[in-house]
């Protein structure tokens, strides 16, 4: 511990307990809160290690007490946070500065003294449980600098502290930063050039107004509060099941955020945007149906989640409170809150709120299919659709049986011909899983048939008692002798299967194939399957039950209910009788008839059957098309009555929550929802006003929308300008973004973020205005610093966060998709069968923005977990920035990157025919401006080198890879990678 000698002088051991404790206070606390709750703290605990107590502390975890009172130099938590070699240094990614350090050896040299907060942290106390004051900016001596009421507070306590702001940043590195604070893309190089170049009093301000204007801006303050709120587009649950219309609520923050919507309606919209929407106007009903996907996107629990949704409720109310409040109420579960004034019964008051809600259901793994989502038209629309619908029932109900009359006597009529010229030409039958080659049951020569135009050529499948098991693969094909020597096969229809019943040939001729559900004479197969059992490739026809034909689209086999080869062609009787193919000759002529039939589900033991019959009447084409368009025109009507009969299943719908029975809530003894105590009528905390719901007809929703942005609540505007202030500096003027309670970090300017709170209230609330305050101010222009000290406020060097970073990489290589993205390609809800062992766990390719990427709760994508993207398991104020070697490794191994780099070295080689002009245009892309002239022979001298190592087959071929690892390094640059 001969580092300890190194430190700053620190309180002596002798030091009274009062400077003691005002040390633990003033210096102490903050840290713990600020820097070492995140993973020590009530919520997460790390190494079995808790810092939220002096017994904590020295009780110690996994290795050991943390602290042994009066013994600095034998204390764990001092080696680790001088990074010592044999313990884990902490916190893990950034030291603590040598004072601070310093002010921890004092404190537990002086015995560690621990205030106890629980009493002295109260609503009559506590800075944030106060009202918002609306400070006047304070006087300062250096009256030149300041240029919005933001920078008066600053400086005020720099001057305080002996401190003078740093140089304003270069107009490169601001347009820079402004650009990727508002939109988290890279402004373009003529973009920079132009703000460079423009030398008006309001350039950077135009700036800041095109930004804020950008549909882009959505998106990037979008992602920030779906951190918050653990946006995901699955439930979470053992089955992580998908959820097909979260992204609805997604693309509405989006453009809330861009329309600036008042943050105030921006929060009410989501605890109650459905009974909002109710009072008008119509056209934005659906918009505010789709707001309170912020409270159904609550996570899901357990096996059966409908057994556990006082676990889903438990993560609203945590969300609710850090995300509007900035209050850890999940706490008060169990028992009253430790240090804030937050109780058991105030827990449960909102516990009932929401318990009168219904949450739209996603479904999970012993109830696959999702319910309870919310009809996106109004109940009044509803009740019109409905009561024009059920007047125009009768009248499809007709037509139905107009059409399937002409159809039975269509179907009549071709039996009775087919009956009267049928001649059999082949027929057997096929043992369980048996190959059969249909000459083998020939009644005469199958490669010499006479056909004439009109006349058809039919194959059957037949069952063979176990009609369940009796997929068959199908390879028939007739082949004109002489003439055109024109082929007709079932492989022909693999691609294009689905374009009618009957289907036209490759030679142009319509209606020459026709799919028959021949069970009780020709009836064409209606019902076409763009996918079957939830998979793509397989396509087909069904006529009701069973009676199908289809087809593998893909070069692989797929397995369902049996395995189904490649590129096949299949059939698959009905328990009643056969499927049929059937060929309308085209021609007057001589065709040969081979094929081969295979039983492709085994174990069903009895086999199937065959036929082929040859109908010599020539009219029996044309009937078998007129029995087509009518089983066309049945599918339209069946079709219009059944969106007319079931319009409410047709309407769009939002994965959101609606009005459930109102109730009050019982206490839940310890947290157990079977040990019920007192009720609890629904009501809003204690501390805040303790309103209550009076009504018993409603979940009280409506209400608490309104008590949280009631002005008068000190919380709500405060952490919404802390969060935004936030994202434009990167740490927030409280550093615990989530917990303005006891257990949170002060404000490092209390004066400054009511200011700014104030202000965004008479504002009217708008998020526009208060980033217009911060940006326009000479605090955010500086340049960048890596000063620490909480006395200054600036801007300080970050990495690009996680989408940030993605998007760059697909502007470079010019293939960013800049359209909004929307829903992603799950499976059909008809084929989940997602389970504990079999959870869902697709990822879907996309060169959208990121914001736009599905996002799983349980398997994270691989990117966005490695460079710190947020957990969507919980709300995520504030995210880590990690520096692993995995990171590293990405920019040389990860096929992605590479496929980034060759695009971008695409482009750059079309820029010139000259290195250095290709450099130049290089480093214009990637950092907005040009090589300098040692980077040129960097560059050059890289290119050679690396020219040299390869192995290519030809001059061309070495260019490309040489400027494709150029492109690597420069992406895996800081300047590339950081935010001056």
């Amino acid at each position: 511990m001969a580092a300890l000698a190194l430190l700053p002088a620190a309180a002596r051991a002798d030091e009274p307990a009062a400077a003691a404790l005002e040390l633990f206070e003033q210096k102490i606390h903050p840290v713990l809160a600020g820097v070492c709750f995140r993973c020590h703290g009530d919520q997460q605990v790390a190494g079995d290690l808790r810092v939220t107590s002096r017994e904590a502390l020295v009780s110690g975890g996994e290795s050991g007490p943390a602290i042994v009172p009066g013994k600095p130099e034998e204390s764990l938590l001092i080696k680790a946070l001088l990074r010592a070699d044999d313990v884990s240094a902490m916190p893990p990614d950034k030291a603590l500065r040598a004072d601070q350090v310093a002010d921890f050896v004092a404190w537990i040299k002086a015995g560690a003294p621990w205030a106890e907060r629980r009493v002295e942290f109260t609503a009559a106390n506590h800075w944030a449980y106060q009202p918002v004051q609306t400070p006047a900016p304070p006087s300062v001596r250096e009256e030149s600098w300041p240029r919005t009421g933001v920078d008066r507070f600053v400086l005020s306590k720099m001057e305080m502290a002996g401190q003078h702001p740093t140089a304003p940043a270069d107009r490169r590195s601001l347009l820079r930063r402004v650009t990727y604070d508002l939109t988290g893309l890279p402004p373009t190089a003529a973009e920079v050039s132009a703000f460079e170049l423009d030398t008006s009093p309001r350039a950077y301000e135009a700036v800041v107004e095109r930004l804020l204007a950008s549909p882009h801006y959505g998106e990037q303050w979008g992602r920030h509060w779906l951190d918050v709120v653990r946006y995901a587009d699955t439930a979470g649950e053992n089955s992580d099941h998908p959820l097909p219309h979260a992204w609805r609520y997604r693309n509405w923050v989006i453009g809330a955020l861009n329309r600036d919507l008042p943050y105030n309606q921006f929060v009410r919209e989501q605890i109650a945007g459905d009974l909002i929407g109710r009072q008008g106007p119509a056209e934005e009903y659906a918009d505010r149906v789709v707001a309170t996907g912020y409270l159904a996107i609550a996570r899901r629990f357990g096996h059966d989640i409908e057994k556990d949704m006082h676990l889903t409720f438990e993560d609203t109310l945590d969300t609710l409170g850090k995300s509007v409040l900035g209050l850890s109420l999940g706490c008060c579960r169990c028992h009253d809150h430790k240090y804030d004034p937050l109780s058991t019964r105030d827990y449960y008051g909102l516990y009932g709120i929401f318990e009168s809600s219904k949450f739209a259901y996603p479904g999970c793994e012993p109830n696959q299919r999702p319910r309870d989502l919310v009809s996106l038209v109004s109940p009044a629309e509803s009740e019109r659709l409905a009561k024009e619908a059920a007047e125009q029932v009768p009248q499809a109900e007709t037509e139905i049986k107009r059409i399937v009359a002409a159809q039975v006597e269509q179907s009549a009529r071709l039996k009775l011909a087919m009956t009267a010229t049928g001649r059999l030409l082949s027929a057997g039958e096929i043992d369980d899983g048996a190959t059969v080659d249909i000459a083998q049951g020939s009644q005469v020569p199958l490669e010499h048939v006479v056909v004439r135009r009109g006349e058809v050529v039919q194959l059957f499948i037949t069952p063979r008692g176990n009609h369940g098991a009796d997929s068959t693969q199908v390879e028939f094909e007739i082949c004109e002798i002489g003439g055109g020597a024109r082929r007709w096969s079932a492989a022909d229809l693999l691609t294009d299967l689905l374009t009618g019943n009957p289907h036209a040939d490759t030679y142009g001729n319509p209606a020459t194939w026709s799919f028959l559900d021949a069970r009780d004479g020709p009836v064409m197969l209606s019902e076409s399957l763009a996918a079957i059992d939830g998979r793509a490739e397989l396509r087909g026809w069904r006529q009701g039950d069973t009676p199908s034909l289809f087809v593998n689209t893909s070069q692989q086999a797929v397995k369902v209910w049996t395995s189904l080869a490649p590129r096949q062609f299949f059939m698959h009787p009905g328990p009643g009788g056969a499927v049929a193919l059937a060929w309308s000759s085209p021609i007057d002529g001589a065709v040969s008839i081979r094929g081969r039939v295979t039983d492709v589900h085994p174990g069903g033991v009895d086999g199937v059957g065959w036929q082929v019959m040859h109908y010599a009447a020539a009219e029996l084409a044309a009937g078998l098309a007129a029995l087509g368009d009518l089983g066309q025109a049945l599918s339209r009507a069946q079709r219009a009555r059944d969106a007319l009969v079931g319009r409410d299943q047709s309407m769009p719908v939002a994965y959101a929550v609606a009005e459930g029975t109102p109730h009050n809530a019982r206490i839940q003894r310890r947290g157990e929802p079977k040990d019920l105590g007192d009720e609890v009528p629904r009501k809003f905390p204690d501390f805040l006003g303790g309103q209550r719901v009076e009504s018993n007809q409603t979940s009280g929703r409506l209400e608490l929308a309104g008590w949280l942005t009631d002005p008068a609540n000190p919380l709500t505007a405060r952490v919404m300008a802390n969060r935004v202030w936030q994202g434009h500096f990167g740490r927030g003027l409280v550093k615990t973004p989530n917990d303005f309670g006891a257990r949170g970090a002060p404000p490092t300017h209390p004066e400054l973020l009511d200011y700014l709170a104030s202000e965004f209230v008479r504002s009217g609330w708008s998020v526009k205005a208060l980033h217009r305050l911060i940006l326009l101010s000479a605090t955010y222009q500086q340049a960048a610093t890596g000063m620490a000290d909480e006395r200054y406020v600036g801007f300080a060097r970050r990495r690009l966060a996680a989408e940030e970073l993605r998007d760059t990489l697909l502007v470079a290589s010019g293939e960013l998709d800049r359209t909004p993205g929307e829903s992603h390609p799950f499976p059909p809800e008809a084929s989940w069968s997602f389970t504990q062992h079999g959870p869902f766990a697709a990822e879907y390719d996309t060169l959208k923005r990121s914001v736009y990427v599905m996002q799983k709760r349980n398997r994270r994508t691989r990117f966005f977990a490695l460079f710190d993207g947020a957990d969507p398991n919980a709300s995520t104020p504030l995210r880590d920035v990690t520096t692993v070697p995995t990171q590293a490794l990405y920019f040389l191994n990860d096929p992605q990157l590479h496929q980034r780099a060759e695009m971008f070295a695409a482009r750059v080689i079309g820029a010139g025919a000259e290195n250095a002009l290709r450099v130049d245009f290089a480093y214009q892309q990637l950092f907005a401006r040009s090589a300098t002239p040692d980077e040129q022979v960097i560059a050059a001298s890289f290119l050679a080198d690396y020219a040299k190592t390869v192995s290519a087959p030809g001059a061309a071929d070495t260019e490309r890879l040489a400027w494709c690892a150029l492109a690597r390094v420069l992406f895996a640059t800081n300047e590339f990678l950081h935010i001056d």
